[in-house]
């Protein structure tokens, strides 16, 4: 799919009532600097690091459609639902453990109050 990146910069900008010059003034250039950007089909990495911080938004979405992209993001989605399956597994564990130890207190008590009772009554 080919993406027209400074397109969707125009749009993002726009929805949010950003001027090219205001976009400018926040990224160093200039007002046909920007006009420039708008008419990219590509763009340097830096620079669209620079606009996403400036519109909070995230232009390598629109890439991870295509590889190989669209793998490494599946890699990485997959590699978090790992390490959240792994967390939670980690969280069962420690409720079972927390049961367990509830279970010994709660005999502990149990026990503690049977030897008063029986010292009580010597």
């Amino acid at each position: 799919m080919k993406i027209n990146i400074g397109q969707i910069i125009k749009k993002v900008a726009t929805e949010q009532g950003i001027s090219q010059k205001q976009l400018g003034d926040k990224i160093n250039k200039t007002k046909q600097g920007v006009a420039s950007i708008y008419r990219r089909s590509t763009i340097d990495i830096e620079l669209l690091k620079e606009i996403a911080l400036v519109l909070n938004h995230d232009f390598l979405s629109y890439y991870y459609q295509d590889a190989p992209f669209k793998v490494f993001k599946e890699l990485e989605v997959s590699n978090w639902e790992q390490k959240v399956d792994d967390l939670n597994e980690q969280i069962n564990l420690k409720d079972i453990l927390l049961g367990k130890n509830e279970e010994i207190l709660l005999l502990q008590r149990k026990y503690i109050a049977e030897l008063e009772q029986k010292l009580g009554k010597k």
